[in-house]
């Protein structure tokens, strides 16, 4: 039996606007229509940022987050993970704001940020008390983390303040982000480095931004991992092509993953994989 590859797509970001794309899904019925279309073609897990209705600009008013949830649950069953790191950079959000909406609306998971970074030209702080913070009141709620790791020592971060002191619900989830100036670069050696890195366990998926985002996932089904595509960190389906929706960037990866040999995971498969379904 083929392997089943868990497919994640990021349908809205906090960075792309209108003016990179005009396909960037903003209103819940939008995002709604992009995340089921993504499920169809193949996507088991939607990682969802909040946009303001009226300007475009990114937001951490739970109510939107909640709007996003909605029309997506009422849609498709894609596995609801929400970002606790959007609006971070760009809305000097507190710690309290930022984990608001994963606590009132309790989405089956939320990126945790392992660690502090240069992010582009500005600072994205994370320190050791926020991680804690969060692991602990994930935990509390019964959302699951995705550690988003940028460097081999936020991994070794997860390690000393998350799991070592067993404020860890279930196994370890990583996303292993490539490209991000200031992050580890997007090439094979560095993956794989990421990779080594990793407590066993656990499950990762590999975030390429830009023109890396299917080369590096499709290395990354091959290494035993899965993948994350969608307009966040990508906007383009070939080199100078717009794409035209997510379902189109999840269509690709999941060809791609077809011709290699696996098979994309079913959300309820991502369930299983990921420790959801008995958690």
């Amino acid at each position: 039996m083929a392997r089943k590859v868990i497919v994640t797509v990021a349908p809205v970001g906090s960075i792309p606007t209108r003016a990179d794309s005009p396909h960037i899904p903003i209103t819940p019925d939008e995002v709604g229509e992009e995340v089921r279309r993504s499920v169809e073609a193949g996507a088991a897990v939607a990682h969802l940022h909040a946009r303001d209705q009226a300007t475009g600009a990114p937001t951490s008013d739970v109510a939107v987050y909640r709007s996003y949830i909605e029309a997506v649950r009422s849609r498709c069953d894609a596995v609801t993970q929400i970002t606790t790191g959007g609006g971070a950079v760009t809305l000097n959000l507190t710690p309290g704001e930022r984990i608001k909406a994963v606590l009132d609306l309790k989405p089956e998971m939320a990126s945790l940020n392992a660690g502090s970074m240069n992010f582009g030209r500005k600072i994205f702080s994370n320190p050791p008390n926020v991680i804690e913070l969060f692991a602990k009141e994930m935990a509390a709620a019964g959302v699951k983390p995705e550690f988003e790791v940028y460097d081999p020592g936020m991994i070794a971060n997860v390690k000393r303040l998350v799991i070592g002191p067993g404020l860890l619900r279930g196994t370890p989830r990583f996303g292993i982000v490539l490209g991000i100036q200031g992050g580890i670069p997007a090439t094979v050696p560095d993956l794989q480095h990421m990779v080594a890195s990793l407590p066993a366990g656990g499950s990762w998926q590999a975030i390429a931004i830009g023109k890396d985002q299917i080369p590096l996932g499709a290395v990354a089904a091959v290494m035993g991992g899965d993948l994350r595509v969608g307009l966040e960190d990508n906007l383009y389906v070939s080199k100078g092509a717009l794409a035209r929706s997510n379902a189109e960037l999840v269509e690709k990866a999941v060809r791609v993953i077809r011709d290699l040999g696996f098979e994309p995971a079913t959300p309820a498969e991502a369930r299983v994989q990921l420790g959801l379904a008995c958690e």
